[in-house]
């Protein structure tokens, strides 16, 4: 007999007081503690689970932890005998599972599908114990029912979400039977509303769910790439691409169409590259902004969104990931009157936010502090900020020069990238201005050599470079289910080469759970390395030294990046998986 045939009998729904009794006994909640919820007021409106979460009561067995509602989902799994199971939308086939029963139908008995097989359909639920419906879905669905226990916040949230999305992808089916795409898309880019009336309201609903769903999930970018017969579409989230959902070619086509309405773009301009922004309410007090860029492909049209947050624009120092003698040093660099501080890493590697964070250090009445960027990635009213525009000649090299007859203290500069800017650059800081800026450079000491082969003179480098900092980004490794490991000789060799340091007589790794999706990271950190320019290191400085020049001037002066991401890895942060797939 299945579990699911033994608990026919047990029909019910939970009720508080079972809930309560059961937790006490399992001595995750006390006696007084279950006091103090059965006289709270309201909770026998809610899912019992959900009147307990909302107490916020500590978690017994864990020091500085509260009780988390998939903590209460994880034991109502145990104690009713069925598996626990984590709702990632990610690692489900929505357009499967919602073709099951509809939305109506599941809403009402508050169960969701979340996998179909040939035999069977398995249903997540948080009534374990209220089996009634099972009898009548199976002479529905003609296959085995099976169920799981989920949160039930999730399903609910989930139930709303996954069919909103298949609604909206059967309007646009049934308006394409009606409409060829050449047809469509003629409608979209003249705005008309003989098919945007009943179409329109399908495509945003895809829209909307993407840019809330990316929202959620925290994700930086929003790829819509064309393939063979499909649209993928992908998030990076933490630094890294997982796919999200894959839509009907003709589908994908009319999402991306409304992105470009959106984004201010051509509907009609597919063969050339185009940019545009989105500023769209996300919740009552949250607005994004939204990078959007087209590229013609084999298959059509990919679209790139970058999310920006414009809290952002309040990140400070602190929050940046700097040790505490670091940020000291940095500060010091950086409210100097005069000179050059750059910051160098790969596309990505939190660059802009580190240059962010220094100007709102740095930002007071008295001080002018303009910036000139490409393009406008964080907006914060305290700056005069500068765009790039190439159709009217505006460059880096142009802004700077136009920034010096607007009587500035501080200028930064978006990248250093040819020898106009390098020259402007140099140029701002000899008469009396502090410039931040950045390169495209694997390390610190590279810059030399960088700002060496655009033309800057070595004597022009010594007088007016003050720091430089190298920085990546790694994933930090979730507090709720990294393990930990014996590290392996070999990659910890790998890491810290050609440098060395004692290896930790035990490391942690990623496993995956429900709090981080299964990649087993949540969020990210900075890793970096700091050098200020001394005496010594400026004697090298001539045309022509190498960068192993540089370093040799600057041992001991400095920690090295892989040395710093090794520390974080020895603290526990990060994992050298991580690490050497960031820095390597």
């Amino acid at each position: 007999m299945s579990t699911v045939e033994k608990r026919y009998s047990m029909n019910r729904k939970l009720s508080l007081d079972e809930v309560l009794a059961a937790l006490v006994s399992s001595h995750i909640v006390s006696e007084e503690q279950g006091v103090f919820i059965k006289k709270k007021k309201g909770l026998s409106r809610r899912h019992p689970l959900v009147s307990v979460y909302e107490c916020d009561l500590p978690d017994r067995r864990f020091e500085n932890k509260k009780i988390s509602l998939d903590d209460l989902t994880k034991w109502l799994a145990k104690y009713s005998g069925y598996k626990y199971f984590s709702i990632d939308p990610l690692k489900i086939d929505i357009e499967v599972v919602t073709a099951v029963l509809p939305k109506a139908y599941v809403k009402r008995l508050e169960i969701l599908p979340i996998q179909v097989s040939e035999e069977s359909v398995t249903f997540a639920t948080a009534e374990p114990f209220a089996t009634s419906w099972i009898d009548e879905v199976t002479r529905i669905i003609r296959k085995k029912v099976e169920i799981v226990v989920s949160n039930p916040l999730s399903i609910n949230s989930s139930i709303e979400d996954f069919y909103t999305v298949r609604k909206a992808v059967s309007k646009i089916m049934r308006e394409r039977k009606k409409y060829n795409s050449n047809d469509i898309e003629k409608m979209l880019s003249t705005n008309s509303l003989s098919i945007a009336s009943k179409d329109e309201k399908g495509i945003s609903g895809i829209a909307d769910w993407l840019l809330h769903y990316a929202w959620e999930e925290r994700a930086s970018d929003i790829h819509l790439e064309p393939k063979s017969g499909i649209g993928v579409v992908r998030f990076r989230i933490d630094g890294t691409l997982r796919v999200v959902y894959k839509f009907d070619s003709e589908i994908m086509l009319s999402v991306l169409s409304r992105f470009k309405i959106l984004s201010g773009m051509k509907v009609d301009e597919k063969r050339r590259p185009q940019d545009g922004r989105i500023k769209r309410v996300i919740e009552e007090d949250r607005i994004i902004e939204i990078r959007s860029s087209t590229i013609p492909t084999h298959y059509g049209e990919k679209l790139v969104m970058r999310i920006f947050d414009p809290k952002m624009a309040d990140k400070n120092l602190e929050e940046i990931g700097f040790d505490e003698e670091d940020l000291k040093t940095w500060k010091e660099v950086s409210e100097g009157s005069n000179g050059i501080v750059l910051v160098t890493g790969p596309t990505g590697s939190g660059k802009s936010t580190t240059l962010h964070a220094t100007l709102k250090h740095l930002s007071r009445p008295e001080v002018n502090i303009c910036t000139v960027e490409d393009p406008i990635e964080i907006i914060n009213d305290e700056f005069s900020q500068m765009q790039v525009n190439k159709t009217i000649d505006l460059d880096f090299s142009q802004a700077i020069k136009y920034f010096l007859r607007q009587d500035p203290d501080i200028i930064m500069v978006g990248e250093i990238r040819d020898t106009e800017t390098s020259h402007m650059a140099i140029q701002a800081s000899l008469t009396g201005h502090m410039v931040l800026s950045t390169l495209h450079t694997n390390d610190a000491l590279s810059s030399v050599t960088r700002m060496l082969d655009l033309g800057v003179q070595a004597h022009l480098l010594n007088a007016t470079v003050k720091a430089l900092m190298a920085q990546r980004l790694v994933r930090v490794l979730c507090h709720s289910c990294k393990k930990k490991v014996t590290p392996n000789k070999s990659w910890w060799e790998s890491l810290i080469r050609p440098f060395s340091m004692e290896i930790p007589s035990f490391v942690y790794e990623r496993k995956g759970c429900e709090d981080c999706k299964g990649s087993g990271y949540h969020g990210r950190i900075n890793v970096y390395e700091l050098i200020v320019l001394n005496d010594k290191i400026r004697s090298v400085i001539k045309e022509g030294v190498e960068v192993s020049d540089l370093y040799k001037a600057a041992q001991g002066s400095f920690l090295p990046l892989r040395l710093h991401a090794a520390s974080k890895v020895a603290e526990g942060v990060t994992s050298i998986e991580e690490v050497l797939r960031v820095i390597i």
